[in-house]
């Protein structure tokens, strides 16, 4: 494959043109499977960020097939006004599919969208530093420092990881320390609530005018590596994956971009 920016540029033409037809069709059209096919690579390494987390019961093939959901919804919902490139937009939509298919079929109990990403990101952070071995007040503060969580907040997503996990017991507890200590069963679940309102997506557009300043790569690699749109960090390895250049080329970009933003502010 061509990894060139001219090749990127290309892409990115070929995929509004596509989008443009799907927002003007009614039903199924070809340029759906097109833009699928166009959009495979992106899709599957989406997927690989979800195919093994957890004990859910789905499938690489599954979560390839609801992710074509979501790049078709992004599709739809896109707009060249919101300042970004149509690739960058319809991450979060892939994701956004992704996960809700996640718990609405491959657990026996239903967690909102925002408590699976919250519960991910915990999962993560015990992998990525090896916290399991530590136990109580260790542990909640290890990840209370890792992720920006209350210890509310944290005692709430080992709570329901246990559940997501496969706990069979809703009365396991789950400590803090040896005085304190919660019981699965009485975490409360709040009701589901995933879909995007126009409030928020007003924001969102609000939020990428302000990056205005800078390029569409600069632009797109700050929304990804600081989780701009749906709050999910992106690595530098990541970012530079999906965009199929160095880890280097989007360390450099996130400098440029930062710099733009600080002269913009001061």
């Amino acid at each position: 494959m061509d990894k060139s920016p001219a090749n990127y540029e290309t892409l990115e033409k070929e995929n509004r043109a596509l989008v443009e037809l799907i927002q003007h069709s009614t039903g199924t059209s070809d340029a759906e499977a097109e833009l699928c096919d166009k959009n495979k690579g992106l899709i599957i390494q989406i997927v690989r960020n979800y195919v093994n987390i957890s004990n859910h019961t789905l499938s690489a093939e599954d979560l390839e097939s609801v992710g074509k959901i979501g790049l078709i919804r992004a599709a739809k919902n896109y707009d060249p006004g919101f300042g970004v490139k149509f690739s960058t937009y319809a991450v979060y939509w892939i994701r956004d599919s992704i996960v809700k298919e996640i718990y609405n079929a491959g657990f026996g109990i239903r967690l909102s969208n925002h408590q699976l990403e919250r519960i991910f990101k915990v999962q993560s952070i015990l992998r990525k530093y090896d916290l399991e071995h530590l136990e109580g007040t260790d542990m909640i503060h290890a990840i209370m420092k890792d992720s920006g969580f209350s210890e509310e907040e944290v005692r709430r997503c080992l709570s329901l990881n246990n559940i997501v996990l496969g706990t069979t017991s809703l009365n396991k507890k789950i400590s803090s320390d040896d005085d304190d200590s919660t019981e699965l069963g009485d975490m409360e679940i709040s009701p589901d609530n995933v879909e995007d309102t126009v409030l928020e997506q007003e924001l969102h557009q609000e939020l990428y005018r302000s990056l205005s300043v800078l390029s569409d790569d600069e632009r797109d690699t700050l929304v990804l590596r600081y989780g701009l749109y749906d709050g999910q960090q992106h690595t530098l390895k990541e970012i530079a994956t999906l965009n199929e250049v160095s880890i280097e080329a989007i360390r450099q970009r996130e400098i440029r971009a930062l710099k733009k933003l600080r002269r913009e502010l001061d």
